[in-house]
């Protein structure tokens, strides 16, 4: 009997570290992120459209979004869409390789000489 009981709490604790590991090393992973802000850099309170899920490819902006906040990329910029809520069209303009020094991406321009709207985020570009 006291052989059983030793053999059950060494089985019980061994599925708990199992278990416990499982969990922590689930969870290191953010979720994929691309969520839209009204302001073109991500201003707290300007959050207009969230889209956090590990099922995110193409994300569509919204015509009045004006930046967005990545996490878990590489996201891929486009500029064009098929519509709201449809896939990424048009030619590839620009990428956000996981830079978490600067995870807000102005939708309207990327630097002086580049001015072409991205209007649809490709998580790894559909790999």
């Amino acid at each position: 009997m006291h052989t059983t009981t030793v053999l059950k709490t060494i089985l019980a604790l061994g599925v708990a570290s199992a278990t416990t590991a499982s969990a922590s090393v689930m969870s290191a992973r953010a979720n994929r992120k691309a969520n839209e802000f009204s302001s073109n850099n991500c201003a707290q309170g300007t959050a207009s459209y969230e889209h956090e899920s590990n099922f995110n490819v193409d994300v569509t902006m919204d015509d009045t979004s004006h930046s967005v906040y990545f996490a878990s990329g590489p996201w891929y910029y486009y500029d064009d869409k098929t519509g709201d809520g449809g896939s990424c069209a048009g030619n590839l303009i620009g990428a956000w390789n996981n830079d978490e020094d600067h995870p807000c991406v102005d939708l309207d321009q990327r630097g002086d000489d580049d001015k072409r709207r991205i209007k649809c985020v490709k998580w790894n570009n559909g790999v």
